[in-house]
């Protein structure tokens, strides 16, 4: 059509000249409900400083946030 061309959402990528969308990169996803105009993101890293206690009826676990959201 007569639209101009757009970059594609943070890591994605296309393939051709003129496509209409961008998919994600290797490692990077998108949600089925995502519009096809959102950036792609990857899994975050693991919990940080995990902590653990255990008593006779229970385990309580305790960390922060991972490095990558």
């Amino acid at each position: 059509g007569d639209e101009g061309c757009v970059h594609c959402p943070i890591n994605s990528r296309t393939t051709s000249e003129g496509a209409t969308s961008c998919v994600c990169r290797n490692g990077y996803y998108r949600a089925d409900a995502d519009p096809v105009d959102m950036p792609c993101t990857t899994i975050p890293s693991a919990p940080q400083a995990v902590i653990s206690s255990v008593n006779e009826t229970s385990l309580m676990l305790e960390w922060t946030p991972p490095r990558d959201l």
